[in-house]
């Protein structure tokens, strides 16, 4: 069964055999999403939210929910727990569905990584963190590979165990716990973030943001890679392709206006920028 939803979010789906499902949601809209799907015992479940948030439904009890830049995993040995999740407006989930048997399998060497299905004991397993730097990385790159369709399932299938073993390898959060800690640091790193945004088309100096911010040139540049898991030159251009594919879909401006509208004093710039990162180009995106 597919994912069921209320608005239009952007949804891409895979399905790998009975053993792996895999999906990211983009929420683009100004408005909150329902997603749900069924989803029985024998599988553990993983959510990675990579913008804005999104709110767990269950049944008898207190919805919840997680923020951006955090995942959750979700287990119970003897109750299926379905899919039922509000997606907050400008947000974007990633869903990780595994077979008990199949991720057993791939940690068969390592089972002391999977003592949470031991010590589960009848009891639902439900296990938040941050998301590490290479956690990000690799739905990043998950996000941006446009493949041969008779090479794209291989590609996710490989890709979703190497997120496997980022998950499983950064369990304590070492690598963010600095940062994470540190809430006013986290406020002004969002902050920074929607500066960046707001202004895409004129993007400010980092010597500009510090003065604004008040937070020296190098910690804002090494905090907003550790964080975000992108340096800001990065996260720049991909904020200005995502907003080009966003405005190439609604079909009202030529390639060239988006280009200048996003800042772009070449309009070929932001054509060659765009086929590197997706494999096509923005006039063939538009006709897709």
């Amino acid at each position: 069964m597919d994912l069921k939803n209320t608005f239009k979010s952007r949804i891409r789906e895979s399905k790998i055999g009975r053993d792996l499902y895999f999906a990211q949601i983009d929420n683009y809209t100004a408005q909150t999403d329902t997603i749900s799907k069924p989803v029985g015992k024998r599988f553990v479940q993983f959510y990675f939210c990579t913008k804005g948030g999104a709110t767990f439904h269950f049944e008898n009890r207190n919805p919840y929910l997680i923020k951006e830049g955090n995942s959750l995993l979700l287990f119970h040995p003897e109750i299926d727990i379905p899919i039922n999740i509000s997606l907050a407006k400008k947000s974007k989930l990633v869903i990780f569905v595994i077979t008990i048997q199949k991720l057993e399998e791939i940690f068969v060497s390592y089972k002391s990584k999977l003592s949470f299905l031991s010590e589960a004991d009848n009891q639902e397993v439900h296990k938040e963190k941050s998301l590490s730097t290479a956690e990000k990385m690799v739905i990043s790159q998950m996000e941006d590979d446009f493949l041969d369709p008779d090479l794209e399932e291989m590609y996710i299938a490989l890709k979703l165990n190497e997120l496997l073993i980022q998950y499983f390898s950064h369990s304590n959060n070492n690598e963010n716990q600095s940062v994470i800690k540190d809430e006013k640091f986290i406020a002004q790193l969002n902050q920074i973030k929607e500066i960046l945004v707001e202004n895409i088309a004129n993007s400010p100096s980092l010597k500009e943001l510090s003065e604004e911010i008040h937070l020296s040139e190098y910690k804002i540049k090494e905090g907003f890679k550790k964080y975000f898991g992108k340096t800001i030159s990065g996260f720049i251009l991909d904020t200005k392709l995502e907003m080009g594919k966003e405005k190439l879909d609604l079909k009202v401006k030529q390639v060239q206006e988006i280009a200048y509208d996003l800042g772009y004093e070449n309009p070929s710039h932001f054509i060659e920028a765009f086929k590197k990162k997706y494999g096509i180009t923005p006039k063939q995106w538009s006709l897709k």
